[in-house]
């Protein structure tokens, strides 16, 4: 397979960024941001697997990274429905990579996204947030994570959701408690080789005057490589670089660390932190500075998907 670089996942869409929706899988909550800022958060349920991100029709999993609304409408079992376009062209292209589909599938789900829709596939599909409640009974107890892989809320404030968003409204999703090099990949630029995939973006913190340089990559073996370069805004000196040694893709005491301490005294923890609480800041700033458009590169042919406004199926169900 040749290589193919995906531009920013986070060109989902460039219209709708004054309204924006996250969901922290780890303490399951739905928040809602206008403008910037945080105006409601509500507690949520997942699907039957809460753990792993969705790759396959009937995990039971519940997708982690950025998404768009593409339809909203009453649901007959789950009262609203927001449906989102799962898969995304990085749900796509990352299962050809791992082969989990065919190159006739994989062409199949592009010419669907080229056309505004959404293939049932082998992927699964018509996942979205729903009305339906926080728990199920099962057997003897009461599930809290129910659903086929859908994001389920209280009737009460999927109608305050259900209101918030509109067709093209960013949803971003994503577990604070797995690797950082995980949770990036779900994210954000990648460029897929035939053995490794890779990785590299830019953060910034104004606040604090730093810049953060991250690059990732992860292996067909699953061996993972992280590196990042914090440097001043001010001055664009260096501060600190850290590189993961031992493949968990995760920041450890033991990995390699370089600090200038006076600069940087929080270490490894509080660097993780750092870049996980202001993970939705950092994607809505990587929005608006896109144009609402996936664009590839493969064989040095450039090639543009837009995501069309469509009405979409109407889906009434959890995926």
């Amino acid at each position: 397979m040749s290589d193919i670089f995906l531009f920013s996942p986070s060109k989902v869409l460039g219209k709708d960024l004054e309204r924006y929706v996250v969901v922290e899988k780890s303490t399951r909550r739905v928040s809602l941001y206008r403008g910037g800022r945080l105006v409601a958060v509500f507690p949520c349920s997942l699907g039957l697997d809460a753990e792993s991100p969705k790759r396959e029709k009937g995990d039971m999993a519940t997708p982690e990274g950025l998404y768009r609304v593409y339809a909203k409408h009453p649901s007959r079992n789950y009262y609203l429905f927001i449906e989102l376009d799962y898969p995304n062209l990085k749900d796509i292209f990352r299962a050809r990579w791992e082969g989990r589909i065919s190159e006739k599938e994989f062409k199949a789900y592009l010419e669907a996204r080229w056309r505004g829709k959404i293939r049932a596939g082998s992927l699964g599909y018509a996942v979205g947030l729903h009305g339906g409640g926080l728990f199920r009974g099962g057997g003897s107890r009461s599930l809290r994570d129910w659903t086929h892989g859908c994001i389920a809320l209280r009737n009460k404030d999927i109608r305050k959701v259900y209101s918030f968003v509109r067709i093209g409204t960013p949803v971003l999703i994503y577990d604070r408690r797995r690797p950082l090099v995980e949770t990036l990949e779900e994210i954000v630029p990648l460029r897929f080789r035939p053995r490794e995939l890779e990785g590299r973006v830019s953060f910034s913190f104004p606040g604090i005057g730093l810049g953060v340089e991250i690059f990732f990559s992860e292996r067909r073996n699953g061996l993972r490589r992280l590196e990042m370069v914090g440097r001043s805004l001010s001055t664009g000196k260096m501060l600190f670089y850290i590189r993961d040694l031992n493949g968990n893709g995760r920041l450890d005491p033991l990995d390699s660390m370089f600090s200038r301490v006076e600069a940087w005294p929080g270490g490894y923890a509080a660097l993780q932190t750092l870049v996980i609480d202001d993970l939705p800041r950092q994607v809505l700033n990587l929005l608006k500075e896109n144009s609402g458009e996936w664009s590839l590169v493969e064989d040095g042919d450039h090639h543009r998907y837009p995501l069309h406004e469509g009405s979409g199926r109407g889906a009434s169900g959890p995926g």
